[in-house]
């Protein structure tokens, strides 16, 4: 199952008893975490809606709440998530999780959500034999612009499917960055990008294709690579005062951050390529993040490149978890690649 049928299921009030959301796309994940609190009547949600971070040993407790019959009747939603992906559950949460699934509360749905499980621990066998899978992957174009077409008939505004399709193909990786291999949709980048759009269309009802031009995803992707040539030289107070110029216009730290990571990534994948980035017939653009890799692959050592990959995860978890303004991590981040790496060199001179 993928996310768009979960949504229609819990539109229609036809949901199973337990859910597995899995994968990489955390917006996607996102997305679904918003559907079913759109799902719950706000004057309900105290009562119909749990929000639980997953604790080892605990979750035959938690489990207990979704028994109960609900306080003001309706369905109650237990959404359970774990930083860690369930790696710490144990036997003990996992025969509850057993337990609970043989005999299932009919007015509770619970809805597990990992990004990278371990396929071979005994708590993510039994999630993905027991509880419906929804894939959490990347969207492919045709994928994207469906959402894309549902987000804008949302905003009332209608666009036909072909130029929804132009509009997806515009935040493909691939396309932006030169990759050859892109792996799907950037779903944050072009929501995003679309919210700015539906303000700047004002009373129009209809999205035409001389409209596009508003989209700036061009512009915002030569702001981004000036941010990620500064880091990939190591220039820590350029690549600072142009994170602040992307964050004041309201691009989205996540997106920054993904490019940071999409950075380091394709440094790593350039080692042992010759000539990556290259070659007859490829069009120059200093702003795209293959013609940058190299340079932070001549910076920085291959162990730099990986701590770094290590770093941004980190980030990641604590934009998404802490209560910090996420602008400061990105800047710490920027640090913590940029200066602290070469001093920590210098020291063991």
């Amino acid at each position: 199952m993928g996310p768009e049928e979960f949504i229609a299921a819990l539109r229609k009030g036809s949901l199973d008893a337990a859910y597995f959301h899995r994968g990489t796309e955390r917006f996607l994940h996102q997305e679904c975490r918003q559907a079913v609190r759109a799902a719950v009547p706000e004057e309900s949600r105290a009562w119909c809606l749990t929000e639980i971070e997953f604790e080892a040993g605990t979750l035959e407790h938690e489990l207990e709440g979704a028994l109960q019959i609900p306080m003001l009747g309706g369905r109650c939603y237990f959404l359970i998530t774990d930083a860690n992906d369930f790696k710490h559950a144990g036997d003990d949460d996992t025969n509850a999780l057993a337990a609970y699934l043989e005999k299932p509360s009919p007015t509770a749905t619970l809805i597990f959500s990992a990004v990278e499980p371990d396929r071979r621990r005994k708590f993510i066998q039994l999630l993905e034999k027991k509880a419906t899978v929804v894939e959490m992957r990347p969207l492919s174009v045709r994928r994207a612009a469906a959402w894309a077409r549902e987000f804008l008939h949302g905003a009332e505004l209608q666009v036909e499917a072909g130029l929804a399709e132009d509009i997806a193909a515009k935040f493909m990786p691939g396309i932006s960055s030169r990759d050859p291999n892109p792996q799907g949709v950037n779903l944050l980048w072009m929501r995003t990008e679309l919210e700015k759009l539906i303000t700047a269309m004002g009373e129009k009802t209809r999205l035409e294709p001389s409209d596009l031009q508003l989209i700036a995803t061009f512009q915002e992707e030569h702001e981004i690579g000036k941010l990620l040539r500064a880091i990939a030289e190591r220039q820590c107070g350029d690549a600072l005062g142009f994170l602040r110029a992307l964050v004041a216009s309201r691009v989205a730290e996540t997106l920054l951050l993904w490019c940071i990571g999409d950075l380091f990534r394709q440094a790593l994948k350039s080692s042992g390529q010759a000539g990556y980035g290259g070659g007859w017939g490829r069009q120059s653009n200093p702003f795209a993040t293959w013609e940058i890799a190299p340079v932070a692959r001549r910076r920085y050592s291959q162990q730099e490149l990986l701590k770094a990959l290590t770093l941004v995860h980190q980030a990641d978890l604590g934009i998404k978890s802490w209560w910090k303004d996420s602008s400061i991590l990105l800047e710490f981040l920027i640090w913590q690649i940029t200066v602290a790496p070469e001093k920590s060199v210098r020291a063991n001179l």
